[in-house]
């Protein structure tokens, strides 16, 4: 079995189709890019450039999905691996709930969802991905 690798906010980037050594191993852009132009409507990643390093990367030039992201921020300065070992999780920056734009958003892409667009995203599950985490911590 693989080691689970965290993102910041719990992404799984072991199982992250954009991640780098995923990509090496088994290029399946072009695959979460459409389920992706389906949660963001007008959002076209160009499949043959897309790449993620992972956002505990440390190498200089790495390639992160959201360079200013507002919760990698927040864990490095506290000095955890990732927002799982926080005592203030959940928390502003990573709310219990989604909001109910989020929700409403959640809905409409549902509607044109497939087990296999489902099955891509099981990455991006963070919150889901930290409770369990929690749990069995």
């Amino acid at each position: 079995m693989e080691k689970k690798v965290f993102s910041k906010c719990g992404n799984r980037c072991d199982l992250c189709l954009l991640y780098r050594p995923n990509v090496e191993k088994n290029d399946r852009r072009k695959d979460i890019c459409n389920v992706y132009s389906k949660i963001f409507p007008g959002y076209n990643a160009d499949p043959n450039t897309i790449i993620c390093d992972g956002c505990s990367c440390e190498k200089e030039n790495a390639v992160l999905q959201d360079p200013k992201c507002k919760t990698r921020k927040c864990v490095i300065e506290k000095g955890f691996e990732h927002c799982g070992y926080c005592g203030q999780y959940p928390c502003d920056i990573f709310p219990a709930e989604p909001t109910h734009e989020e929700l409403v958003q959640k809905i409409e892409v549902e509607k044109q969802w497939t087990w296999e667009d489902e099955k891509l995203m099981e990455a991006y599950s963070c919150k889901k991905n930290i409770d369990e985490f929690r749990r069995n911590k």
